[in-house]
């Protein structure tokens, strides 16, 4: 019996992922309006030069990093991009809302129309915009000190050496990030979904976390990390270079999908963690 226990424990691990791959899929004609502004502003962040520069310095074993190169890397809020990005976020705080909106109302009672969505906005905009804004906040401290830590070590080390620490202490700090992103996942739907102010919501939020904290975590964890992967596959074959178009359209899709899956993986926890029956996965009749 145990045994089973466990068995259905590891699945439902994996479901969540699955789960938010498979409600993404399935709605993605409705869904990918409220993130095809933000994606694009969020892809002129990305400084393709700098990454491309850090990738060849990585196949040439070459560890002459700056802090600043770094930096540009990890932060859309850069000395280059620092315009995009304040517009990225405009518009994710114009979008969020609706998106949000719209897959709550769909899982909450089925029903997959645009209408409502502008009362959504009203509903969600000050709770997404003050999340948005600490969460920001918390990722640019972040971004500041994973910069910090992989610049010392390519200063204090050479060689093979340095390109495993610094690896290592790069995967350590987007666990580290993903982690902290986990903890707070659920505070937006119980915000909206309740109706409970910021710290009842968190506290609330905090009580779901801690039943499937590990299994949250992984579904935070693995996309980005495929995300990061991704980013530097099209860094590698130097399509800044050559192919400068496409390059901006596959890092566009990319954050396209990342905006649009962890939107979904809020709600898609939220529902399983709070006991609540999802309306969207009933079949019709």
């Amino acid at each position: 019996m145990k045994k089973n226990k466990e068995s259905l424990g590891a699945k439902t691990q994996v479901n969540y992922i699955a789960s938010a791959l498979k409600y993404l899929f399935r709605n993605f004609i409705f869904i990918f309006v409220f993130a095809l502004i933000p994606s694009y502003f969020f892809a002129m962040t990305a400084d393709m030069k700098n990454m491309a520069e850090i990738t060849d310095k990585i196949f040439a074993l070459d560890a002459d990093f700056t802090f600043g190169q770094i930096f540009t890397f990890l932060s859309p809020i850069n000395a280059r991009r620092w315009v995009f990005a304040l517009i990225c976020f405009a518009s994710l705080a114009v979008c969020l809302p609706m998106l949000l909106g719209f897959i709550e109302k769909h899982m909450r009672i089925g029903s997959r129309s645009f209408k409502g969505v502008a009362g959504r906005f009203n509903h969600n905009f000050l709770t997404t915009l003050s999340v948005m804004l600490i969460l920001l906040a918390v990722y640019e401290l972040w971004a500041v000190i994973a910069s910090g830590l992989i610049y010392a070590e390519t200063l204090l080390l050479g060689g093979i050496a340095c390109y495993a620490v610094a690896l290592a202490t790069y995967l350590g700090m987007v666990a580290l990030m993903c982690y902290l992103a986990s903890i707070f996942l659920l505070w937006l739907p119980c915000l909206q979904i309740t109706g409970y102010n910021f710290v009842d919501a968190l506290s609330y939020c905090n009580q779901l976390y801690v039943k499937k904290r590990a299994k949250l975590f992984l579904a935070v964890f693995v996309p980005c990390l495929a995300g990061v992967v991704l980013q530097f596959a099209v860094a590698g074959l130097n399509l800044a270079d050559h192919v400068r178009f496409l390059a901006f359209v596959l890092m566009e899709l990319i954050y396209l999908f990342l905006i649009l899956y962890y939107c979904i993986l809020m709600f898609v926890s939220y529902f399983d963690m709070a006991g609540e029956e999802r309306m969207d996965l009933k079949k019709k009749f």
